[in-house]
């Protein structure tokens, strides 16, 4: 009998013995745990983040191996020699993804392989092509397959093919594998080009993809048994902390938008990013969890609170007892760029049943499977479509359609100062139209006058339906004290903060107003400044705005034009570049609004010379 188990040991052990993986870019261990769960023995892991390593070492000896290395060290810097390690027959990870992630493409472009981000996977072809493990399993945003219109993906693609390695990728919902939480990531396995071995994808375990269409987990089942009763939860401070108890759980930000049919509207319809004020609902799934999270970024608890990290962790899919770094920031942080460790499991299942030949209980999608998870996202919008559609035909039609403009409201003589210059304003409210003055103070003669007028179809939450606003200013780039004044009169006279969510994200832009420029030149303009006040007539135009076009447009000189646009950015106007956005071309620029960004506002983006950006220039041998 001793015998026996003895030899059951030695059969273990050499099974074990060729399922040797390394983990690159680790993270929390989400996918660790998973291969882990599944029969394989995480031999090394390689992360730069101090923090994550942490958490890596404290769950040594129960969901990390005894002998597991831990490497705290930069990829970019660490040769594969130089971790000794014996032969390796398979490598998990997924390198930083918010080069190719939504926030990018919000943000008017994605760096892609420009951003040193982006360009990690280089380093991880270094990593196979050294140790020419078996296989491989890379994970990354979806976004990475439109990055740079495809061209980065191809990219990435060929650079793993050129280092010996047959490809297979799709994108998975981790909700399709038991997750609370909707989550759709690309998983790309290679095979080494020598192997016979094929490889297909899990099929999910639940939803209607799954054999017996088992029903996805809601968020209510995952938090049920952490649910206290007796909780007392006090108000959620902050700007919007106030809004945060009337959204409806499984709502966001969008419920206090026109288009969504509020009375008092605070946004424009999709001006945010989806987990903005994000509430969860106990009957459906969970939005995806991001690993940044600001003050008012979702998911926040049906009882109006932030989620504790355990909660986090349950919607993610880690164990109860998986030990988390001691900064709630931080667990977010590694909790929000892991792998569901549930969906890593099924994964490592279907690997070691088709590339080790291992018994492995897990159903593999036919040749040709189909996961329907695109055409569910596309039944879901073409409800919401028709939800804002009913909203805006009936809902909408009750609040603004009978609208009185009684409202008047008047601030004079407000003072302002920008570059040392004073300006004196002053504003008048009345029967629905806003006439605003603006004065440069001191002996300077005035050089040119501007004058906009903004024409407003009728607006829920509004107290005027035209604004005419005009400066008289020595110096022609102050067009946006001007603005500044009326994004005042704006959040002074409406339930809106500025005329931002009255246009729209430049991304998306649908403007509520019609808009007029009319200049007068008081003086004789320098060629420069000529230059200038065209560009502003042009971005009065909208069809100028949010295309990307040569510097040229600026000023036909390009250094000229590089200083003009950098000058236009320390006035509040929002016109990238390459300096500022790595995804623009160099000599091309985009303008984003027709106005200047309000001065509180915090999305204001300083200028950032070339080489000093946070994604500056890779330098490639």
């Amino acid at each position: 009998m001793k015998q026996q188990a003895q030899a059951t040991i030695r059969t273990k052990q050499s099974k074990k013995a060729y399922m040797k993986v390394l983990s690159l870019f680790t993270g929390g261990g989400g996918l660790d745990i998973g291969f882990k769960e599944a029969g394989f023995d995480i031999v090394a892991c390689l992360e730069i983040d101090k923090p994550s390593c942490g958490t890596l070492q404290m769950n040594k000896g129960h969901y990390v191996g005894d002998q597991c290395q831990i490497f705290n060290n930069d990829i970019t810097k660490t040769a594969p020699e130089s971790l000794s390690l014996d032969s390796i027959d398979f490598i998990i990870g997924g390198p930083p993804c918010q080069s190719f992630s939504a926030a990018g493409r919000r943000a008017g472009g994605v760096y892609g392989i420009n951003d040193t981000r982006g360009s990690l996977f280089w380093y991880y072809c270094k990593f196979l092509e050294h140790f020419q493990p078996k296989g491989f399993l890379f994970e990354n945003v979806k976004g990475i397959l439109q990055a740079n219109k495809s061209d980065d993906w191809n990219t990435i693609k060929k650079s793993f093919e050129q280092v010996g390695y047959r490809l297979k990728y799709m994108v998975l919902d981790a909700a399709d594998y038991g997750v609370a939480q909707h989550r759709e990531r690309v998983i790309m396995v290679g095979i080494r080009e020598d192997l016979e071995a094929d490889f297909a994808f899990p099929l999910p375990t639940h939803g209607p993809d799954s054999l017996d269409r088992k029903d996805y987990v809601t968020a209510g089942q995952a938090l049920d048994d952490l649910d206290d009763p007796n909780e007392i939860v006090p108000p959620y401070t902050g700007k919007y902390g106030h809004l945060i108890p009337d959204i409806p759980p499984g709502m966001n930000y969008s419920f206090y938008t026109e288009k969504m049919g509020h009375p008092s509207p605070r946004f424009a319809w999709r001006s945010k990013f989806s987990g903005f004020l994000y509430k969860l609902s106990p009957d459906q799934l969970s939005k995806t969890i991001v690993a940044n999270q600001g003050k008012y970024d979702g998911p926040f608890h049906w009882k109006n609170r932030k989620l504790h990290v355990c909660e986090l962790k349950r919607l993610q899919g880690f164990p109860d007892d998986y030990k988390m770094i001691d900064s709630k920031a931080e667990a977010t942080k590694q909790i929000g760029n892991s792998v569901s460790p549930k969906m890593a499991k099924q994964l490592g299942l279907a690997v070691k049943k088709q590339l080790f030949g291992e018994d492995s209980n897990v159903d593999l999608m036919p040749e040709g499977f189909s996961l329907s998870h695109g055409a569910r996202k596309a039944m879901k919008s073409k409800k919401t479509r028709k939800l804002t559609t009913q909203n805006t035909v009936s809902d909408q039609l009750s609040l603004i359609g009978k609208k009185h403009y009684n409202k008047s409201m008047i601030f004079e003589d407000v003072i302002r100062y920008k570059d040392n210059i004073q300006f004196k304003i002053s504003g008048n409210l009345n029967a629905g139209d806003w006439v605003i003055h603006v004065n440069e103070q001191g002996s300077h003669q005035p050089k040119i006058e501007y004058q906009l007028n903004l024409m407003f179809t009728e607006l829920a939450g509004c107290e005027f339906k035209q604004i005419d606003a005009t400066i008289s200013t020595s110096d022609i780039f102050k067009l946006d004290i001007l603005w500044d004044s009326i994004h005042e009169a704006v959040n002074l006279s409406s339930s809106y903060e500025n005329l931002q969510p009255l246009y729209g994200h430049f991304t998306e832009p649908y403007p509520k107003f019609r808009l007029r420029l009319s200049v007068k030149k008081l003086q004789q303009l320098t060629e420069h400044e000529q230059f200038i006040v065209d560009f502003f007539e042009k971005m009065v135009g909208f069809h100028f705005l949010s295309k990307e076009q040569a510097l040229s447009a600026i000023n036909p000189d390009k250094e000229i034009a590089r200083l003009l646009s950098r000058q236009l950015r320390e006035h509040n106007f929002d016109v990238r570049t390459h300096e500022t956005n790595r995804a623009i071309k160099e000599g091309y620029f985009k303008a984003c609004y027709p106005f200047s960004l309000s001065s509180k506002s915090h999305s204001y983006v300083t200028w950032i010379e070339k080489g000093r950006h946070k994604t500056a220039d890779i330098l490639t041998a």
